[in-house]
Protein backbone atom coordinates (compact mmCIF):
# COMPACT_ATOMS: atom_id res chain seq x y z
CA UNK A 1 0.00 0.00 0.00
CA UNK A 2 1.40 3.30 -1.34
CA UNK A 3 2.55 5.65 2.10
CA UNK A 4 0.09 8.20 1.05
CA UNK A 5 -2.94 6.12 1.46
CA UNK A 6 -1.63 4.25 5.04
CA UNK A 7 -1.50 8.35 6.06
CA UNK A 8 -5.14 8.96 4.80
CA UNK A 9 -6.40 5.99 6.38
CA UNK A 10 -4.53 5.76 9.54
CA UNK A 11 -6.96 6.23 12.52
CA UNK A 12 -9.91 5.45 10.90
CA UNK A 13 -13.14 2.78 11.58
CA UNK A 14 -12.95 -0.69 9.37
CA UNK A 15 -15.67 0.22 7.93
CA UNK A 16 -14.41 3.92 6.72
CA UNK A 17 -11.14 2.46 5.21
CA UNK A 18 -13.43 -0.35 3.22
CA UNK A 19 -15.75 2.30 1.83
CA UNK A 20 -12.91 4.68 0.98
CA UNK A 21 -10.70 2.04 -0.54
CA UNK A 22 -14.03 0.87 -2.81
CA UNK A 23 -14.85 4.66 -3.61
CA UNK A 24 -11.12 5.20 -4.46
CA UNK A 25 -10.52 3.80 -7.80
CA UNK A 26 -13.22 5.74 -9.51
CA UNK A 27 -11.34 8.76 -8.79
CA UNK A 28 -7.50 7.43 -9.73
CA UNK A 29 -8.51 6.30 -13.37
CA UNK A 30 -10.27 9.86 -13.35
CA UNK A 31 -7.32 11.92 -12.69
CA UNK A 32 -5.05 8.99 -13.78
CA UNK A 33 -2.60 9.51 -11.57
CA UNK A 34 -1.14 7.73 -8.79
CA UNK A 35 -2.15 8.88 -4.82
CA UNK A 36 1.68 9.58 -4.63
CA UNK A 37 1.95 11.18 -7.81
CA UNK A 38 -0.94 13.14 -6.80
CA UNK A 39 0.64 14.69 -3.36
CA UNK A 40 3.44 15.57 -4.69
CA UNK A 41 2.02 17.99 -7.32
CA UNK A 42 -0.47 19.27 -4.71
CA UNK A 43 2.78 20.14 -2.62
CA UNK A 44 4.01 21.53 -5.67
CA UNK A 45 1.16 23.47 -6.90
CA UNK A 46 0.81 24.96 -3.41
CA UNK A 47 3.50 26.60 -3.71
CA UNK A 48 3.50 27.76 -7.29
CA UNK A 49 2.58 31.99 -8.03
CA UNK A 50 0.40 30.58 -11.09
CA UNK A 51 -3.51 30.73 -9.87
CA UNK A 52 -3.98 28.12 -12.53
CA UNK A 53 -1.62 25.63 -10.61
CA UNK A 54 -2.89 26.58 -7.79
CA UNK A 55 -6.17 25.20 -8.12
CA UNK A 56 -4.76 22.99 -10.34
CA UNK A 57 -6.97 19.86 -7.89
CA UNK A 58 -10.31 21.79 -7.36
CA UNK A 59 -10.65 22.51 -10.91
CA UNK A 60 -10.43 18.25 -10.84
CA UNK A 61 -12.95 18.06 -8.22
CA UNK A 62 -15.15 20.04 -10.02
CA UNK A 63 -14.72 18.00 -13.47
CA UNK A 64 -14.76 15.01 -11.18
CA UNK A 65 -18.42 16.27 -10.10
CA UNK A 66 -19.50 16.50 -13.24
CA UNK A 67 -18.12 13.75 -14.38
CA UNK A 68 -19.99 11.69 -12.06
CA UNK A 69 -23.42 13.19 -12.88
CA UNK A 70 -22.94 12.45 -16.44
CA UNK A 71 -21.77 9.00 -16.34
CA UNK A 72 -23.09 7.48 -13.83
CA UNK A 73 -26.55 6.37 -12.44
CA UNK A 74 -25.47 7.56 -8.95
CA UNK A 75 -27.86 10.24 -7.12
CA UNK A 76 -27.19 13.80 -5.87
CA UNK A 77 -26.20 12.03 -2.47
CA UNK A 78 -24.00 9.15 -3.52
CA UNK A 79 -22.41 11.52 -5.68
CA UNK A 80 -21.77 13.80 -2.71
CA UNK A 81 -20.29 10.11 -0.55
CA UNK A 82 -17.41 10.06 -3.67
CA UNK A 83 -16.44 13.24 -3.30
CA UNK A 84 -15.92 13.50 0.63
CA UNK A 85 -13.61 10.38 -0.28
CA UNK A 86 -11.53 12.55 -2.68
CA UNK A 87 -11.32 15.65 -0.30
CA UNK A 88 -11.05 12.96 2.69
CA UNK A 89 -7.34 12.01 1.18
CA UNK A 90 -5.71 15.33 0.11
CA UNK A 91 -7.03 16.67 4.11
CA UNK A 92 -5.72 13.99 5.65
CA UNK A 93 -2.46 14.11 4.13
CA UNK A 94 -2.16 18.03 5.51
CA UNK A 95 -3.32 19.58 1.98
CA UNK A 96 -6.60 19.82 1.91
CA UNK A 97 -8.30 21.14 -1.16
CA UNK A 98 -10.15 24.89 -0.81
CA UNK A 99 -13.34 23.93 -1.46
CA UNK A 100 -16.79 26.08 -1.15
CA UNK A 101 -19.90 24.41 -0.76
CA UNK A 102 -21.67 24.59 -4.34
CA UNK A 103 -18.41 22.51 -5.44
CA UNK A 104 -20.48 20.04 -3.64
CA UNK A 105 -23.68 19.95 -4.30
CA UNK A 106 -24.81 17.97 -7.36
CA UNK A 107 -26.88 19.74 -10.17
CA UNK A 108 -28.32 16.31 -10.61
CA UNK A 109 -32.03 16.11 -9.93
CA UNK A 110 -32.75 14.48 -6.72
CA UNK A 111 -35.81 12.22 -6.99
CA UNK A 112 -38.87 12.48 -4.13
CA UNK A 113 -38.17 9.48 -1.61
CA UNK A 114 -40.68 7.53 0.00
CA UNK A 115 -39.12 6.15 3.34
CA UNK A 116 -39.90 2.90 4.84
CA UNK A 117 -41.57 3.57 8.03
CA UNK A 118 -41.99 0.99 10.85
CA UNK A 119 -44.87 1.30 13.33
CA UNK A 120 -44.72 -0.13 16.63
CA UNK A 121 -47.50 -2.50 15.82
CA UNK A 122 -45.51 -3.38 12.38
CA UNK A 123 -42.54 -4.56 14.33
CA UNK A 124 -45.43 -6.71 16.77
CA UNK A 125 -46.55 -8.46 13.54
CA UNK A 126 -43.19 -8.88 12.45
CA UNK A 127 -41.95 -10.43 15.67
CA UNK A 128 -45.46 -12.95 15.86
CA UNK A 129 -42.97 -14.58 12.52
CA UNK A 130 -39.91 -14.61 14.31
CA UNK A 131 -38.19 -17.43 15.77
CA UNK A 132 -36.32 -17.12 19.16
CA UNK A 133 -32.50 -15.96 17.73
CA UNK A 134 -34.33 -13.22 15.60
CA UNK A 135 -37.03 -12.44 18.10
CA UNK A 136 -33.84 -11.26 20.13
CA UNK A 137 -32.16 -9.67 17.26
CA UNK A 138 -35.52 -7.65 15.92
CA UNK A 139 -35.80 -6.41 19.69
CA UNK A 140 -32.27 -5.30 20.02
CA UNK A 141 -31.90 -3.70 16.86
CA UNK A 142 -35.50 -2.03 17.35
CA UNK A 143 -35.40 -1.04 21.05
CA UNK A 144 -31.86 0.18 21.72
CA UNK A 145 -30.90 1.65 18.20
CA UNK A 146 -27.59 -0.51 17.59
CA UNK A 147 -26.45 -0.50 13.72
CA UNK A 148 -26.56 -4.37 12.50
CA UNK A 149 -22.89 -4.12 12.54
CA UNK A 150 -23.27 -3.12 16.14
CA UNK A 151 -25.61 -5.86 16.87
CA UNK A 152 -22.90 -8.26 15.08
CA UNK A 153 -20.70 -7.54 17.56
CA UNK A 154 -21.93 -7.90 20.86
CA UNK A 155 -20.80 -10.54 23.32
CA UNK A 156 -22.63 -12.60 25.85
CA UNK A 157 -20.09 -10.61 28.44
CA UNK A 158 -20.93 -7.40 27.18
CA UNK A 159 -24.34 -7.66 29.70
CA UNK A 160 -22.47 -8.68 32.96
CA UNK A 161 -24.18 -11.02 35.15
CA UNK A 162 -26.80 -11.79 32.22
CA UNK A 163 -28.44 -14.99 33.86
CA UNK A 164 -29.25 -13.35 37.01
CA UNK A 165 -30.63 -9.67 35.99
CA UNK A 166 -33.82 -8.52 36.98
CA UNK A 167 -36.62 -9.65 35.34
CA UNK A 168 -38.20 -6.17 34.97
CA UNK A 169 -35.09 -3.90 34.44
CA UNK A 170 -33.60 -2.77 31.44
CA UNK A 171 -29.53 -3.13 31.34
CA UNK A 172 -27.67 0.30 30.71
CA UNK A 173 -24.92 0.04 27.81
CA UNK A 174 -22.45 1.67 26.25
CA UNK A 175 -20.32 1.20 22.79
CA UNK A 176 -18.76 3.06 20.47
CA UNK A 177 -20.23 2.95 17.25
CA UNK A 178 -18.33 0.70 14.08
CA UNK A 179 -19.41 3.29 11.94
CA UNK A 180 -18.22 6.57 13.76
CA UNK A 181 -16.72 4.94 16.73
CA UNK A 182 -18.65 7.47 18.44
CA UNK A 183 -20.10 6.20 21.90
CA UNK A 184 -23.94 5.50 21.28
CA UNK A 185 -25.26 5.08 25.55
CA UNK A 186 -28.65 3.33 25.07
CA UNK A 187 -30.32 0.22 26.97
CA UNK A 188 -31.35 -3.34 26.20
CA UNK A 189 -34.49 -4.24 27.30
CA UNK A 190 -36.25 -6.24 29.57
CA UNK A 191 -38.35 -7.81 26.94
CA UNK A 192 -35.26 -8.60 24.89
CA UNK A 193 -33.06 -9.82 27.60
CA UNK A 194 -36.21 -12.58 28.10
CA UNK A 195 -35.37 -13.47 24.94
CA UNK A 196 -31.90 -13.44 24.59
CA UNK A 197 -31.80 -15.74 27.56
CA UNK A 198 -34.25 -18.22 26.72
CA UNK A 199 -31.90 -18.40 22.99
CA UNK A 200 -29.18 -18.96 25.55
CA UNK A 201 -30.62 -21.76 27.28
CA UNK A 202 -30.68 -23.45 23.94
CA UNK A 203 -27.33 -23.33 23.73
CA UNK A 204 -26.51 -24.66 27.17
CA UNK A 205 -26.20 -21.00 28.45
CA UNK A 206 -22.76 -20.03 27.67
CA UNK A 207 -21.02 -17.55 29.62
CA UNK A 208 -18.57 -15.78 26.71
CA UNK A 209 -18.17 -15.34 22.88
CA UNK A 210 -20.82 -14.13 20.64
CA UNK A 211 -24.38 -13.11 21.57
CA UNK A 212 -25.76 -13.55 18.18
CA UNK A 213 -24.42 -16.46 16.42
CA UNK A 214 -25.08 -17.98 12.61
CA UNK A 215 -27.74 -20.92 12.55
CA UNK A 216 -26.95 -21.79 8.99
CA UNK A 217 -23.44 -21.07 7.05
CA UNK A 218 -20.67 -21.40 9.61
CA UNK A 219 -23.15 -22.70 12.41
CA UNK A 220 -22.71 -21.26 15.58
CA UNK A 221 -20.23 -18.77 14.29
CA UNK A 222 -20.70 -15.06 14.43
CA UNK A 223 -23.49 -14.03 12.91
CA UNK A 224 -22.56 -11.50 10.42
CA UNK A 225 -24.40 -8.23 8.80
CA UNK A 226 -25.73 -10.06 5.61
CA UNK A 227 -27.12 -12.67 7.79
CA UNK A 228 -28.74 -10.01 10.08
CA UNK A 229 -30.29 -8.29 7.29
CA UNK A 230 -31.25 -11.34 5.77
CA UNK A 231 -33.06 -12.78 8.86
CA UNK A 232 -34.99 -9.12 9.36
CA UNK A 233 -35.73 -9.15 5.50
CA UNK A 234 -37.59 -12.19 5.95
CA UNK A 235 -39.61 -11.50 8.99
CA UNK A 236 -40.71 -8.18 6.68
CA UNK A 237 -41.26 -10.49 3.82
CA UNK A 238 -43.36 -12.92 5.74
CA UNK A 239 -45.18 -9.67 7.68
CA UNK A 240 -46.03 -7.35 4.92
CA UNK A 241 -47.29 -7.26 1.43
CA UNK A 242 -45.02 -8.09 -1.10
CA UNK A 243 -44.35 -5.33 -2.51
CA UNK A 244 -44.19 -3.04 0.92
CA UNK A 245 -41.67 -5.74 1.96
CA UNK A 246 -39.44 -4.49 -1.04
CA UNK A 247 -39.04 -1.62 0.23
CA UNK A 248 -38.17 -2.83 3.89
CA UNK A 249 -33.87 -2.17 5.39
CA UNK A 250 -32.92 -3.16 8.57
CA UNK A 251 -32.03 0.72 9.42
CA UNK A 252 -35.40 1.39 9.37
CA UNK A 253 -35.67 -0.51 12.51
CA UNK A 254 -33.25 2.15 14.15
CA UNK A 255 -35.23 4.41 12.47
CA UNK A 256 -38.31 3.52 14.45
CA UNK A 257 -36.44 3.69 17.44
CA UNK A 258 -35.18 7.47 16.67
CA UNK A 259 -38.96 8.27 16.59
CA UNK A 260 -39.57 6.67 19.93
CA UNK A 261 -37.22 9.10 21.55
CA UNK A 262 -38.31 11.98 19.39
CA UNK A 263 -41.43 11.43 21.32
CA UNK A 264 -40.36 12.19 24.74
CA UNK A 265 -36.98 14.21 23.66
CA UNK A 266 -36.20 17.23 22.01
CA UNK A 267 -35.05 16.76 19.03
CA UNK A 268 -31.69 18.80 19.53
CA UNK A 269 -31.71 16.78 22.79
CA UNK A 270 -28.67 16.28 23.94
CA UNK A 271 -29.46 13.40 25.15
CA UNK A 272 -31.17 12.17 22.41
CA UNK A 273 -27.59 12.65 20.55
CA UNK A 274 -25.99 10.06 23.08
CA UNK A 275 -28.56 7.33 22.90
CA UNK A 276 -28.22 7.36 18.99
CA UNK A 277 -24.97 7.66 19.04
CA UNK A 278 -24.54 11.05 17.11
CA UNK A 279 -21.74 13.50 17.27
CA UNK A 280 -22.56 15.86 20.66
CA UNK A 281 -22.02 19.82 18.87
CA UNK A 282 -19.80 22.75 20.30
CA UNK A 283 -19.33 22.48 24.23
CA UNK A 284 -21.62 20.17 25.37
CA UNK A 285 -19.24 17.60 24.19
CA UNK A 286 -16.73 17.91 26.79
CA UNK A 287 -19.57 17.22 29.70
CA UNK A 288 -20.14 13.29 30.49
CA UNK A 289 -23.37 11.82 31.04
CA UNK A 290 -24.66 9.45 33.87
CA UNK A 291 -26.17 6.44 33.76
CA UNK A 292 -29.34 6.93 35.41
CA UNK A 293 -29.83 10.00 32.68
CA UNK A 294 -30.24 7.92 30.31
CA UNK A 295 -32.00 5.17 32.10
CA UNK A 296 -34.73 7.60 33.34
CA UNK A 297 -35.04 9.13 29.15
CA UNK A 298 -34.85 5.20 28.05
CA UNK A 299 -37.96 4.20 30.43
CA UNK A 300 -39.94 7.45 28.95
CA UNK A 301 -39.07 5.94 25.60
CA UNK A 302 -39.72 2.23 26.13
CA UNK A 303 -43.51 3.30 26.30
CA UNK A 304 -43.36 3.51 22.91
CA UNK A 305 -40.86 0.48 22.20
CA UNK A 306 -42.52 -1.74 23.93
CA UNK A 307 -43.95 -5.14 21.93
CA UNK A 308 -45.00 -7.38 24.94
CA UNK A 309 -44.58 -5.17 27.83
CA UNK A 310 -47.74 -2.42 27.57
CA UNK A 311 -50.58 -5.24 27.81
CA UNK A 312 -48.49 -6.68 30.98
CA UNK A 313 -48.46 -3.32 32.17
CA UNK A 314 -52.21 -2.64 31.55
CA UNK A 315 -53.38 -6.61 33.05
CA UNK A 316 -50.69 -5.43 35.70
CA UNK A 317 -52.91 -2.04 36.58
CA UNK A 318 -56.05 -4.03 36.46
CA UNK A 319 -54.77 -6.52 38.50
CA UNK A 320 -53.56 -3.84 41.34
CA UNK A 321 -56.93 -1.77 41.28
CA UNK A 322 -59.09 -5.01 41.99
CA UNK A 323 -56.68 -5.83 44.63
CA UNK A 324 -56.80 -2.76 46.25
CA UNK A 325 -60.41 -2.56 46.32
CA UNK A 326 -60.09 -6.49 47.56
CA UNK A 327 -58.34 -4.34 50.43
CA UNK A 328 -60.37 -1.97 50.78
CA UNK A 329 -63.69 -4.02 51.06
CA UNK A 330 -61.73 -5.86 53.60
CA UNK A 331 -60.39 -2.81 55.57
CA UNK A 332 -64.37 -1.94 56.17
CA UNK A 333 -65.35 -5.65 56.99
CA UNK A 334 -62.76 -5.46 59.67
CA UNK A 335 -63.65 -1.23 60.94
CA UNK A 336 -67.40 -3.25 61.07
CA UNK A 337 -66.58 -6.05 62.96
CA UNK A 338 -64.31 -3.97 64.96
CA UNK A 339 -67.35 -1.66 65.84
CA UNK A 340 -69.73 -4.35 66.34
CA UNK A 341 -67.32 -5.73 68.48
CA UNK A 342 -66.99 -2.70 70.54
CA UNK A 343 -70.59 -2.62 70.45
CA UNK A 344 -71.10 -5.74 72.35
CA UNK A 345 -68.83 -5.25 75.05
CA UNK A 346 -70.03 -2.27 76.01
CA UNK A 347 -73.23 -3.97 76.16
CA UNK A 348 -71.93 -6.86 78.71
CA UNK A 349 -70.41 -4.19 80.40
CA UNK A 350 -73.57 -3.24 81.21
CA UNK A 351 -75.11 -5.85 81.98
CA UNK A 352 -72.27 -7.04 84.49
CA UNK A 353 -72.54 -3.21 86.01
CA UNK A 354 -76.50 -3.69 85.63
CA UNK A 355 -76.86 -7.19 87.61
CA UNK A 356 -74.13 -6.09 90.26
CA UNK A 357 -76.17 -2.97 91.06
CA UNK A 358 -79.11 -4.71 91.59
CA UNK A 359 -77.43 -7.58 93.63
CA UNK A 360 -76.12 -4.59 95.86
CA UNK A 361 -79.75 -3.45 95.94
CA UNK A 362 -81.31 -6.52 96.94
CA UNK A 363 -78.40 -7.25 99.64
CA UNK A 364 -79.56 -3.36 101.25
CA UNK A 365 -83.14 -4.84 101.54
CA UNK A 366 -82.36 -7.90 103.46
Amino acid sequence: MEKYIETWLNGLSERTKTNYLREFPTWLEFIKMSSTEQIEKRASDLASKDLTERTFFENKFRAYKEHLEKNTELGASSIKTMLRTVASFFGRNGLPLALKRGDWESTKETKVIHRFKLSNEDIRKMYGHASLRDRGLLLVLYQSGFSEVDVSALKIEDIEDIYNLAENEHYFIEKPREKTNIIQATCISYEALHDIRAMLAERQNPKEGYLFVSQTKDKGSRIDTRRINEAMKTLAEKTFEKEKAKQFKTKALRSAYNSALLKVLDAKSEIKDVMMGHKRKGARKHYDYDEETIKEAYDRAFEHLSINGIQVREDFKQLKTQLLETIGKQQHEIETLKKLFETENLKRLFHQVLDEYTREQDQAKQ
